[in-house]
Formats: structure tokens, sequence, C-alpha cells
């Protein structure tokens, strides 16, 4: 056997299992074995590449300089310009870089950044207060690209702002780590931390609820979401969402009055976690 074509083939084996599995990661494929050959085949790569470069030293060699003059070849400079220019705007996000890096999770998994169409699409489907009498509700929470891992409660109001009943309290929040730039990301594959939720994030709710008692076992969705519900509330009342981001709170209020009709837009003073609260009353 000649060593020469055991170390051409296994670089070539090992760029067919890279390439496919690189392709896969692009695509926000990524299991945990998906990883591992793509990490361990990696290796494997550059361990034999090494071997390849130092058998074919003298044609690289010949492929950098001219023999009789010694001076770098046109081509050598074209090759290490078009790698450095990768590098640079992969490095700093450049685009038309950046767009790329992204474009296989945004194609597959919708883009949250612009809009994608699964993001338009993708919508959760909760309830609480399921086993409480009262009037229904129905609402359309859609977040802005901002808000990541939003933490919200929802309650209810008379006229006069006195409390009534919670609407949606989670259980839960989550957080991804500080420092993580791309959150999206880091909420795909998992690198949160799940944390019991403390009415202290929430200080206009935490000051007018008299029931801080969470109604929902989980946290609040990092998707858009459809909330079904109950309230105890009579013809006229207030509803009243509060949600914390990024350090920012917002207060999102709307008046419910059934002699004038049953959809209500709730709105804030300042508009930019959420892009649309809508609620029905049946």
């Amino acid at each position: 056997m000649k060593k020469k074509n055991i170390i051409s083939l296994s670089i070539a084996l090992a760029f067919l299992f890279l390439g496919t599995t690189g392709l896969l990661l692009y695509f926000g494929l990524k299991p945990e074995f998906v990883t591992s050959i793509h990490v361990l085949l990696g290796l494997v790569f550059i361990s034999f590449a090494f071997f390849h470069i130092r058998n074919n030293w003298g044609s690289l060699k010949v492929y950098t300089k001219e023999r009789k003059e010694g001076k770098v070849k046109k081509e050598f400079l074209v090759a290490a310009a078009i790698v450095a220019i990768f590098l640079i705007g992969a490095g700093f996000g450049l685009p038309p870089f950046a767009q790329i890096q992204h474009f296989g999770e945004d194609l597959t998994r919708g883009d949250k950044r612009k809009g994608g169409f699964f993001d338009k699409t993708s919508f959760d489907k909760i309830v609480t207060n399921k086993d409480k009498p009262g009037k229904t509700l129905q609402f359309i929470i859609e977040k802005s690209n901002e808000a990541m891992t939003p933490v919200m409660a929802i309650w209810t109001a008379d006229p006069a702002g006195n409390f009534i009943d919670n609407i949606f309290v989670p259980s839960k929040t989550i957080t991804v780590a500080a420092g993580e730039e791309d959150k999206r990301r880091a909420l795909f594959e998992g690198n949160t931390t799940i944390s019991n939720f403390t009415s202290l994030l929430l200080p206009a709710w935490q000051l007018a609820a008299k029931d801080t008692a969470a109604n929902y076992a989980e946290a609040t969705p990092t998707d858009n979401f459809f909330l079904t519900t109950t309230t105890k509330a009579g013809d006229k009342f207030q509803l009243l969402l509060e949600v914390r981001d990024n350090e920012k709170t917002e207060l999102y209020k709307g008046t419910v009055d059934m002699a004038k009709g049953n959809v209500i837009a709730l709105k804030a003073a300042t508009s930019t976690l959420l892009v649309r609260v809508i609620a029905e009353v049946q």
C-alpha cells in the first residue's frame, strides 16, 4: 500500500463528510451527532492535510514562486487576497458575509431579525385559568425582533384601576448567558438558564396585583403566541400587560366596554417589545 494514496483518499472522504455535516449545520440542523462528526472529522482532515502538504511541498513551492526569478506568483497573491477578504468579512460581520452566514438558518427557521415566513406563522397556543368560570378571552400576542426572552404578566382591573384577576403569570423565566451575541442561536441550541419567576421583574404588575400566584407552569413563550383564558370581570374593565426584556419594561393597556365592541387592541406609550396585542372577549 502506498502512504500517499491512503493520505489522499482519507482527505477526500473526510472532506465529503465535512461538507455534508457543514451543510446540515449551515441550515440550523445541529443534533449532537452532527456536531461531533463535523468536529472529529475536521481533526482528521487537518491531520492528513499536514502530511499531504509535506508530501507535496515541492509542488506548492512551484505554485507560489517563479523558478528562475524567485518572484511570488500572481496566482498565490490572488488566492491570499480571497482568503483575507473572507477572513475579514466573516470576522467583523461585514455585509454580505453576515447575511450569507445566517441565510441557511433563516430559510429553515425563519428570520426573526427581519420577519421571515416561518417567524410570521409561528405562534404557540397556551391556556390559563382553564377551570375558572367567567368570560372567555382570546389574545394574539406578537413580539418584535427586540424581544427574544420576554417576561410578561397580563391582568384585569375595574374602570377605576382596581385589580380583578390575573390572566397570565408565568412560573419560570428564560435567560440567555451574558455576553451571548446571537440570542436566537442560543435559544435554538438550548444555551439558556431557567429560573423561577419573581414579581420584582414587573413592577407595575407587582404594585397592582392582589394575587401573585403563577397560573402558567412554564416561562413566557419566546415565540409569538395565542392565549385563551377566562376572567371574572364584568362588562366594563381594563386589560393590562407588562413585558420586560433587555432591561426594558413596557406597559400595554386597553379598555373593554362590551356595549361598544368585544375586540380590543392594547397600546403602550412606547411599543418596541411587542408589535401587536389584540384581545377578543367571547
